[in-house]
């Protein structure tokens, strides 16, 4: 049979033939070898292509953090349905009141604390964490303090508090340890009288104050400093101690209300 040479733009013949259909003139054996090779590449390809398929298909998706405490995924509203964005607010529960004349505001800062009704409050920026927040007495004596702490211990703090109070005229040691607390977490206590503060007015008497410092339920170290005036007794800062511990909560914590004393 004459084919076309189209390269050369004419009949070729049986010689050219063998070279354009040269698998027509092997022997037997080779075209099966050729066959056979032709059948191992094809199915090594389909293979091939397979694995990617599947691999597509199965690729895990992106990772996505998950999603804090608190808060719901954009898009799905917090019982699943898709909705607008909404962000739950912590909230610290309670299910009894403060003792009778006792206040337990929120605190602009986050925490919440009960504190005696007509008291004033102000605050200055901290080094760490939340603001130094003072609450006082219509007297202009007696106060609390409210602060966090930088140190990763209650009680190595109020240890370095104590040789700052220390140096006041006047000063005189009541104890300085640890103390029960009502979280079950570390506390330690300073309490001392001083005939003078620093920045504050005369009190008629020594002062008498107890700088309490604590682990509260967020892990976090607080102060709750309570002054006043030593000669109307110490019971009275010892109440006011008391009381504001006992309904502290730390900000964006759930709290449930003290047990009744």
């Amino acid at each position: 049979m004459r084919v076309f040479d189209t390269e050369r733009q004419e009949w070729a013949g049986s010689r050219r033939e063998r070279l354009f259909h040269a698998e027509q003139y092997l022997d037997l054996p080779r075209q099966r070898n050729v066959l056979q090779r032709t059948a191992v590449v094809l199915a090594v390809c389909a293979v091939a292509f397979g694995t990617w398929a599947l691999a597509w298909k199965d690729e895990p998706e992106p990772y996505r953090p998950p999603a804090e405490e608190g808060t719901v995924e954009p898009g799905v509203t917090e019982d699943g349905v898709p909705g607008e964005e909404t962000t739950a607010t912590p909230t610290v529960t309670a299910s009894a009141s403060p003792p009778s004349g006792f206040l337990d505001p929120a605190d602009p800062e986050g925490f919440r604390i009960a504190l005696p009704e007509g008291w004033s409050r102000e605050s200055s920026p901290s080094q760490y964490g939340i603001d130094i927040v003072e609450y006082r007495a219509p007297d202009g004596i007696r106060r609390i303090q409210v602060f966090q702490l930088l140190e990763d211990s209650a009680h190595s703090s109020v240890v370095e508090a104590q040789k700052t109070a220390s140096k006041l005229d006047g000063y005189e040691k009541i104890h300085l340890d640890y103390v029960p607390d009502p979280s079950g977490n570390e506390a330690a206590e300073h309490e001392y009288t001083a005939d003078e503060l620093s920045g504050e007015p005369t009190a008629g008497s020594a002062y008498h104050v107890i700088d309490h410092r604590f682990e509260a339920a967020d892990g976090e170290n607080y102060a709750l400093i309570v002054y006043g005036a030593q000669g109307d007794g110490t019971e009275d800062e010892r109440a006011l101690l008391d009381t504001a511990r006992a309904w502290f909560c730390p900000p964006s914590m759930e709290c449930p209300a003290p047990e009744p004393s």
